[in-house]
């Protein structure tokens, strides 16, 4: 069967069933409880809002042909201002077979928990009184704020579960006309009508996520396969210090590994990094010290250079988390393990590269656990 977790649980905002509004942006996204981000405060940072860049990590690379099973990643923000998302669709040839969707927002710290390493050194960036937080892992507190703010009579989880299981089996270009469908319904209709069981009043954002992620997310290959019935999941963790935190996301054949894509976020100058979408807008206004939340993989070339000014690195960031996850291809829990175990025996004058061929991050043990961790919730 197929799993469709997350070791988290929460996203976005949920409506109620039959024509209630209760993903209404402008209830819950704006409350206290929800956001410490005042109009005011983004209104006096607009200029400097005007001159943060966003990195979505688009690509124009081409897919592999039909037979190998790819994921593709995109950051977007399907709803509203405040938030931002990742998304991730596995696929083979043109037919999207799973969809996983985080958003990320700043809350109340009293309400929700953080990301991981939200009590590190990289929640000191956090906007004041407040904790950057996953929708899905707080599942439970986002809805039970949607049902007190929007009336919702559903979870988050099940509107968002709904969108990710209509998308799966389908192409781009039937996703496409689905949004066309959602934009053509009256005040009184309901997305569940296009959409069984999505209450969203963003369904279609969240659509177009997903048709945007399948046609210009960045690429991550996976194992020749014609297989279809894959177990998949997503995680949160923190494999390489406590200054970011990761998104790893892989799909099982079996208890194989067919499929991995690992991201990081970190806090960085805005000068020389693309943020996140919604930097430049309220997700980004209260930032401390300037900074902006920005992805490793979208600012590759900016993150390496980074890397070799300080640490001497000679590879690339994604050339580097490309070793590692191509790497853990085609393998096992058990034996992603063994390789673990190896790499904590190399002595200082010895490289990862000698147990995981191409890969020189000196955390490349950490980020294999990433993987793992991610496969043992997937199982």
């Amino acid at each position: 069967m197929k799993k469709i977790t997350l070791t988290t649980v929460a996203l976005l905002a949920l409506l109620a069933m039959a024509g209630c509004s209760a993903d209404n942006k402008d209830s819950a996204d704006s409350s206290s409880a929800s956001t410490a981000q005042s109009s005011s405060a983004a209104e006096s940072s607009s200029a400097a809002a005007a001159d943060i860049k966003i990195a979505d990590g688009s690509s124009t690379d081409a897919a592999p042909a039909e037979g190998t099973l790819y994921m593709r990643q995109l950051l977007t923000a399907p709803h509203g201002t405040k938030s931002f998302a990742v998304v991730n669709v596995t696929m083979n040839g043109e037919k999207i077979l799973n969809v996983q969707l985080d958003e990320f927002q700043y809350v109340s710290p009293a309400d929700f928990d953080g990301v991981p390493n939200a009590d590190g050194a990289f929640g000191e960036a956090f906007p004041a009184d407040t904790v950057l937080s996953s929708k899905r892992v707080n599942d439970e507190a986002y809805s039970k704020m949607m049902a007190d703010k929007g009336g919702a009579t559903q979870t988050w989880e099940a509107s968002m579960t709904a969108i990710a299981k209509f998308a799966e089996g389908k192409t781009v270009a039937e996703l496409e006309k689905a949004v066309t469908d959602l934009g053509a319904l009256g005040e009184k209709d309901s997305p569940a009508d296009v959409v069984t069981g999505a209450t969203f009043s963003d369904t279609a954002g969240y659509l177009q996520s997903i048709v945007d992620a399948a046609s210009k997310g960045k690429i991550f290959e996976g194992e020749k396969t014609a297989g279809t019935d894959l177990k998949e999941v997503q995680t949160l963790g923190a494999p390489h210090g406590d200054k970011s935190f990761s998104v790893t996301t892989v799909a099982l054949e079996g208890d194989k590994l067919v499929a991995a894509a690992v991201d990081e976020f970190q806090y960085v100058s805005p000068a020389d990094f693309g943020g996140v979408p919604n930097s430049d807008a309220d997700f980004g206004a209260d930032v401390k010290d300037g900074l902006v939340l920005s992805s490793k993989e979208a600012n590759n070339e900016a993150y390496s250079k980074m890397m070799a000014e300080k640490g001497g690195a000679t590879n690339t960031y994604s050339d580097n988390m490309k070793a590692v996850t191509q790497f853990a291809l085609g393998k096992t829990v058990a034996e992603l393990e063994t390789a673990v175990g190896d790499l904590g025996k190399l002595g200082e004058k010895d490289s990862p590269a000698d147990v995981v061929t191409g890969a020189t991050f000196s955390d490349t043990a950490g980020y294999l656990q990433a993987i793992i961790d991610a496969m043992k919730e997937a199982k």
